[in-house]
């Protein structure tokens, strides 16, 4: 118990210190000075209303593009990291190809999350990424704003062909099919 009181007067003589040296804070009453303490009223915070932001749809096509560019890139980093430059500029022409057919969902987000299609989103790997590396980002962007290696390219696996597509090619460590 004395040692509290000393800690107590501790912090009162230190905060009386600072209320001599400080500026007034702005809604604080001062008291009367009691036993060489100078006792402060702490100010009350107003609550600011919330303000609603509010963007044009061609900015919310720009957040949702940059959003499915960054997805892209994150999802050809976690299934083609250890892979060359071409094999990820092809993991990406899968992902961008899907969206683009009618057999598979239109965006980018549905493709990469379908389900048994991108490994890598359904066993967390992808969100164990920070971030893309520099060639995935890449590989991303010389397919999205270059000329895209296989315009027509659907599937890759590791280590086979898949049995659902047209044997295209093996790059890597990844069986490209149609």
């Amino acid at each position: 118990m004395k040692k509290r009181t000393i800690e107590t007067m501790m912090v009162l003589l230190f905060v009386a210190g600072l209320t001599e040296l400080a500026e007034p804070l702005p809604n604080v009453v001062p008291e009367p000075k009691m036993g060489g303490c100078q006792i402060i009223e702490i100010p009350t915070i107003e609550k600011k209303e919330s303000s609603v932001v509010e963007i044009t749809e061609e900015q919310f096509e720009d957040e949702s593009f940059c959003d499915s560019l960054e997805l892209i890139a994150l999802c050809v980093e976690a299934e083609a990291g250890n892979q060359s430059l071409d094999g990820k500029r092809l993991v990406a022409d899968v992902i961008l190809n899907r969206v683009e057919s009618e057999r598979f969902p239109n965006t980018v987000e549905e493709v990469i999350s379908q389900k048994y299609q991108f490994t890598t989103y359904w066993d967390g790997t992808m969100d164990r990424i920070v971030e893309p590396s520099e060639e995935s980002l890449q590989a991303v962007q010389m397919e999205l704003y270059g000329q895209r290696l296989d315009e027509d390219i659907l599937f890759f696996t590791a280590g086979n062909y898949n049995r659902y597509c047209s044997p295209a090619y093996i790059v890597g460590d990844h069986y490209f099919g149609y």
